[in-house]
């Protein structure tokens, strides 16, 4: 059980503190609404970042802990101005614009499942119920990422409700954007798998909490990592088992690991990987995180990006450009996310 999203406000007998997201979804399933109700009124951080309760129960109490966080940063601001508080306060703005947006033809409803100011600040939103969705994907975001770049991020898991949206009319994704834990915000601290670590322990949690609180037939679940993003997911993947469907490393510098076989998934568990040709990941020796998941040797199914902006002669035409255009509608990238995310493999 992961309580990384918030921290408690207010006691609430009976929850299995040391729990499994399972027994925490057992526990849950057990009271009565109106005791369900009153835990989420009394410790709303607390019931929004366990892992095992229903989404919607989850997005009730995260939005309570939203309004407490708004209130208090906004009065924090009027006191004391701060440029840095002044960004927190406008990606606030904007997960609260996503969140209370209705729901269309294109984009089903967003649910908060997680939100925390704590460290470098934490948010999950979710496009979609995943507890009833037909396909799941956790998007997992790299160095630089925060609380303050969350719209940024938001973009990208539209980019893929669109793209699926095209390819098929019949099924039902849940698109969900993690920012679960605190990213490296530098190279320096991306050289180290110090929050990898962390992070993963945390991911695994969250999708374990995903499968405990299904509504009908299992889904198909995927998790893209992009650059150190992948690299959680790989710790997440090689200290215990991780149950999902596919594996996706996008722009990866390593994913800890030699081999995909030192990854614990389910046995008809697929692991994909693409980096784009003029990426600068590539740059990144096999002593920081491992070999690139792209390399013959790993053991993944590699598929094509477009190959992105050219860099410098010094950079061997590599470019941090390319590194973040995988979501360009109508790129090569996006068209294989969506595909897998559907079960189909890459195009």
């Amino acid at each position: 059980m992961a309580v990384e999203s918030g921290g408690r406000t207010g006691p609430v007998d009976g929850i299995p503190a040391a729990g499994s997201p399972a027994e925490v979804a057992g526990w849950w399933r057990g009271l009565p609404a109106e005791e369900r109700d009153a835990a989420i009124s009394a410790d709303p951080a607390g019931i929004g970042a366990l892992d095992g309760v229903p989404t919607v129960d989850r997005d009730r109490a995260n939005r309570l802990v939203f309004d407490a966080e708004y209130a208090d940063v906004t009065a924090q601001q009027r006191n004391e101005p701060d440029d840095d508080r002044a960004a927190v306060i406008r990606a606030m703005d904007a997960i609260k614009r996503y969140i209370d947006s209705e729901a269309t033809r294109a984009r089903p409803r967003a649910f908060l499942v997680g939100l925390s100011r704590e460290g470098r600040g934490r948010a999950i939103i979710a496009t979609g119920d995943p507890d009833t969705a037909d396909n799941v994907v956790t998007n997992v975001q790299g160095t630089g990422t925060n609380l303050k770049t969350v719209r940024s991020e938001i973009d990208k898991s539209d980019a893929i409700v669109d793209r699926v949206g095209q390819l098929s009319r019949r099924t039902n994704t849940s698109t969900i954007t993690w920012l679960g834990y605190d990213a490296p915000q530098d190279l320096l601290e991306s050289a180290s798998d110090d929050r990898a670590v962390v992070g993963g322990e945390v991911l695994r949690s969250f999708q374990d909490g995903l499968r405990a609180t299904r509504d009908g037939e299992r889904s198909y679940n995927t998790i893209i990592g992009y650059s150190y993003g992948s690299t959680v997911v790989g710790h997440a993947a090689s200290q215990a088992p991780l149950d999902v469907d596919a594996v996706v490393c996008v722009g990866s510098p390593g994913v800890g690991v030699d081999h995909v076989s030192e990854l614990q998934l389910p046995e008809s568990g697929r692991v994909f990987a693409t980096t784009a040709e003029n990426d600068v990941i590539r740059l990144t020796p096999d002593f920081v995180h491992g070999p690139q998941p792209i390399d013959d040797d790993f053991g993944a199914t590699v598929f094509e990006s477009d190959p992105g902006a050219d860099g410098e002669w010094f950079t061997a035409g590599l470019s941090t450009e390319a590194h973040s255009q995988y979501w360009n509608t109508d790129s090569d990238s996006l068209r294989n996310f969506a595909a897998i995310i559907l079960g189909r493999g890459p195009l």
